[in-house]
């Protein structure tokens, strides 16, 4: 909170940053002695700051892009998937902590999604739904749940906010993972799926 109040809010959260534990440790095995300090907090306000510049510069390429007036729905969808699968890619490599990384993914994710106009209250009720209990804490995330999660999240924003219906125009085959179809998929009429 001191270097919130010196710096700015971007320095609220600077040791919990991802990749930070790689450097550091549990943050409670290196404690600095008076003299290292400065240095010692100096360098890991500075990486946080790289990596929430990092984000900012992903942001200002991803949010045009999700724009409703500026894509179609099919662009919508796809672009909504693959910003969401990239900020998680970003947010989790650097994490070496297997239960570190849902608390990061959630807030990444509602910050995409504050960023792109959907209300706070909505945003974390969102996220939360889908980064939910069946990640469990001390388990490594897959290239698998990130796609999973992307297209779970874009499904229930965009069926959220009515920009695109629950299930796009074209007839996608994926019937992926044991034969459950994809929710994009039109010819499963009755089976339920949203």
């Amino acid at each position: 909170m001191a270097l919130s109040d010196r710096y700015g809010s971007w320095a609220y959260r600077w040791h919990w940053g991802p990749g930070e534990g790689e450097r550091l440790g549990c943050v409670t095995d290196r404690i600095p002695t008076a003299a290292e300090a400065p240095a010692f907090v100096a360098e890991s306000l500075l990486v946080w700051r790289r990596w929430l510049d990092s984000l900012a510069e992903r942001f200002d390429r991803f949010l045009p892009l999700l724009d409703p007036a500026q894509a179609g729905p099919g662009d919508i969808v796809a672009t909504w998937e693959a910003a969401a699968a990239h900020l998680l890619r970003t947010v989790v490599a650097p994490v070496v902590d297997n239960d570190g990384w849902q608390g990061w993914c959630r807030l990444v994710l509602q910050w995409l999604l504050t960023a792109a106009d959907v209300p706070a209250e909505h945003a974390e009720a969102l996220v939360n739904g889908v980064v939910d209990k069946r990640f469990d804490h001390w388990v490594p995330l897959t290239a698998a749940d990130i796609d999973d999660i992307a297209e779970r999240l874009t499904r229930d924003v965009l069926s959220r906010t009515r920009i695109v219906p629950a299930a796009p125009y074209d007839n996608w085959p994926d019937t992926w993972p044991q034969d459950w179809p994809a929710w994009r998929a039109t010819n499963t009429a009755g089976c339920g799926l949203r």
